[in-house]
């Protein structure tokens, strides 16, 4: 059983995921469509930052019981994109929104029930 707080913060992740599958939906689907367009890129950034924030937040003994999540990746992909934002790699990017995320909300699913 999780504590509120940390369910208010799964929930928060669980919304973000959605908001990216959402822009993958009203953007395009493909590696091609994200590459091309400043737009597309910088509505995925804002939601996998505040993941990213939300991630730290959680506490250290969930995030160890929960180990199949690589936490400390998530939270270092917000790192790079507040702290060096002109080093993003694109393709490692689309890779994170196109497999992890799913991955992620899944998880995050399974964990409320």
């Amino acid at each position: 059983m999780i504590d509120e707080r940390t369910k208010k913060i799964i929930l928060a992740v669980i919304k973000h995921c959605n908001i990216i599958e959402e822009t993958k939906k009203h953007f395009g689907m493909e590696y091609k469509e994200f590459e091309q367009n400043n737009i597309y890129q910088n509505a995925i950034l804002t939601p996998v930052t505040q993941i990213g924030e939300l991630v730290k937040r959680l506490p250290l003994e969930f995030r160890q019981e929960n180990n199949e999540i690589p936490w400390k990746n998530i939270s270092g992909m917000r790192d790079i994109i507040v702290h060096n934002y002109e080093t993003i790699d694109k393709v490692i990017l689309w890779n994170v929104v196109d497999t992890e995320i799913g991955r992620l909300k899944k998880f995050c699913v399974k964990i409320l029930k």
